[in-house]
Formats: structure tokens, sequence, C-alpha cells
């Protein structure tokens, strides 16, 4: 009886989840506009002096040097995070523009991979952390983003590069 139930619960989800990408007028198939990685704080990333300021002085009390010094590295963390992040959707938006030219490929499905590509790398990586202590429980989270960031920006780079849907497509039967 639970498998059962299981089974009719998950059944659609599971169809779902691997169902083609709904396409286009043009029979391209759709991809969202922003690459939508599913984060906490994704893409609201505040690195003002004002908020990093902030951060610091709620977490530590340390002379005005150190002080002052962990607010500049916890925006330099921030920031860039932010670069990352705008990076990888940069470069989502050259893969997005290419695959809307191709009714061949499911770029819907290709754009839900490389979230979840993403998002897996930053879950693992936060698994292996300890959080970091004092102002690196800001900082942490923001280095695991970038490193997972920057390789979701390579991986769809070379994905890009190594379709060259730009090249003249072979004729039918050649």
């Amino acid at each position: 009886m639970v498998r059962l139930i299981a089974a009719s619960l998950f059944a659609p989800l599971a169809a779902a989840a691997f169902a083609p990408a709904v396409a286009q007028e043009d029979g391209a198939p759709s991809m969202p506009a922003t690459l939508v990685i599913g984060y906490e704080l994704e893409g609201h990333i505040d690195a003002s002096e004002s908020s990093c300021r902030a951060f610091v002085t709620e977490v530590v009390e340390w002379d005005q040097e150190a002080t002052d010094q962990a607010v500049r590295d916890v925006c330099a963390a921030r920031q860039k995070h932010l670069d990352a992040y705008r990076a990888l959707q940069g470069a989502y938006g050259k893969f997005r523009a290419a695959l809307q030219k191709q009714i061949r490929f499911d770029g819907g499905a290709a754009a839900k991979a490389l979230a979840s590509l993403v998002k897996s790398c930053i879950d693992m990586k936060w698994a292996l952390s300890t959080g970091g202590h004092n102002v690196r429980i800001d900082i942490v989270p923001n280095e695991i983003a970038v490193a997972c960031l920057e390789t979701g920006r390579e991986v769809v780079a070379k994905e890009t590069a190594r379709l060259n849907i730009d090249a003249p497509q072979p004729r039918s039967g050649h």
C-alpha cells in the first residue's frame, strides 16, 4: 500500500523532471531568460561597505584596524561572489542565445541540468565545510559560491564553443 501511494505521488514528479522542455512557437526548446540555481540569497548579495560593516560589527568586537580589515575582507568576498554570478549569467545568456537558433537540442533540459550542477557543487562544498568562525561565517559561503559559479561558467562556456552553433549546418542527406 505504501509503495502504491509513493508511486502515485512521485510518478508525476519523475515524469515532469525528465520531460523535454516546452517548445516555443518557432519549435526551439524554451529556456529561462535567467538561470535560476536556487541557493540562498542567489543574486541578492549586498557588497556595500555599510552592509559589510553592519555584519562585522554584529559578529565581532575588534579594534578599529582589525574591524576595518574584516570589513574589506567581507566586502571582497561578497564582490567576488557577485562578479562570479554575473559572469555565469553572462555565459548562460550566450549559451541561451546560441541554443535559441536550434530545434535539435533541448535547451530547457540543459539549463535545468546546469543549475543543478552548480547547486549540487555548492551543497557538496558546504557539506565539506565547517562554515567558518567570526567573519569567516560570511566569507566561506561566498567562497564556496564563487568556486561553483566559476565551474558552471566554465562548463557552459566550453559547451557553447563546442556546439559551434554559428557554423553552417549540413543540409539534409549530407
